[in-house]
């Protein structure tokens, strides 16, 4: 949860509504309480964010609400993956947003990783859209989105003019509505593939190199996703990202880390999780141990006898005594029941 503290801190350090210090108590004080209670800090990272967006817009503040209390119940039970897709924007700067579907998948799954994937995309998109960017993570990958942009283009904007401007970048043409959802959907699928193939069990005892294979395929559905998806579609590509596309020198450096970094992280994750091995020489030889010919199941209380065979003395239990088995007398030869002699045979009632 200190992960929560720290994007909240960065957030509120973009936006200059608050004192230095101020924000510096709010970051510490929301990564402790996630330590203890996730939903605590959840809430209070809202309360933090609200003050800030209402300087920016007051309709941003408001579909910010809505959305965190909608969804604040899945918000905080995947509250890791949360904070991860919200860090796309920040991870994209350095061209580590490929990690996010891939952590994703290895993390919580095929289901919960696709949805990661799908949801990081949207989200880098369209916090992109609404500082101006050109919304390709062709051009977006290198780039952090300015606030102080997001402030020039939604200071003045009434509500539906707040819409507008959320969803225009989206929907200019036909062709780049279906760009965006393929690409999306790649992220999505990218995901997806990593998480159903995590959950494994030869993934789990061929560790780290299972987990570097896994992570490869995952990163090709990626660089497949950004660079063969522009040459289909044509007219949905801008010159910039042409020009992006013509150097692959991002998309190879994201392939390479999500291959290195998300084997390393994932494999650092699960060493964790299993448990400590006794401390030993491993050159040592382990000593064998001796096993008795008879295998004697375990009795609590067994009576002993000492036995004398010629000079030694042994210990005889009830298990190594010879057993015969007991006859059971036929119900003839059993004696014919009597009545005790004191009995009057007489039942006695008492009738108020």
């Amino acid at each position: 949860m200190i992960a929560l503290g720290v994007l909240v801190t960065l957030t509120l350090y973009s936006i200059p509504a608050l004192p230095n210090n101020w924000i510096v108590v709010i970051g510490v004080a929301i990564a402790i309480l996630g330590l203890r209670w996730p939903a605590v800090a959840y809430f209070g990272a809202v309360a933090a964010l609200i003050y800030p967006l209402y300087m920016i817009n007051l309709y941003l503040a408001v579909l910010f609400v809505a959305v965190s209390m909608l969804g604040q119940r899945l918000f905080v039970h995947y509250l890791g993956a949360t904070v991860l897709v919200l860090a796309t924007p920040w991870l994209a700067q350095y061209h580590l947003h490929w990690l996010i579907p891939i952590l994703g998948g290895l993390w919580w799954g095929g289901t919960t990783g696709a949805w990661v994937g799908g949801l990081a995309a949207l989200w880098g998109k369209f916090l992109g859209g609404m500082s101006g960017l050109n919304i390709d993570w062709l051009t977006l990958a290198g780039h952090l989105p300015s606030t102080q942009l997001i402030t020039a283009r939604f200071a003045e904007a009434n509500s539906l003019e707040t819409l507008i401007l959320l969803i225009e970048p989206f929907a200019a043409t036909a062709t780049i509505i279906l760009y965006n959802i393929l690409q999306i959907t790649g992220w999505a699928v990218a995901g997806g593939f990593v998480g159903s193939l995590a959950q494994r069990k030869w993934i789990k005892y061929h560790t780290p190199w299972s987990i570097l294979v896994v992570t490869a395929g995952g990163g090709l559905i990626m660089f497949a996703t950004h660079v063969a998806l522009p040459y289909w579609l044509k007219e949905a590509v801008s010159p910039e990202a042409l020009t992006a596309l013509q150097d692959p020198t991002g998309p190879l450096f994201s392939l390479l880390m999500i291959i290195i970094v998300g084997t390393t992280v994932h494999t650092m994750r699960e060493s964790l999780d299993l448990p400590v091995a006794p401390q030993g020489n491993i050159w040592s030889k382990p000593k064998q141990k001796k096993q008795s010919s008879k295998l004697k199941p375990a009795r609590l209380f067994q009576r002993k006898k000492v036995a004398v065979r010629g000079n030694k003395q042994e210990e005889i239990t009830d298990l190594d005594r010879t057993r015969h088995p007991i006859r059971v007398p036929n119900q003839s030869e059993l004696p014919e029941w009597e009545p005790p002699k004191d009995d009057p045979g007489l039942i006695m009632l008492e009738i108020d």
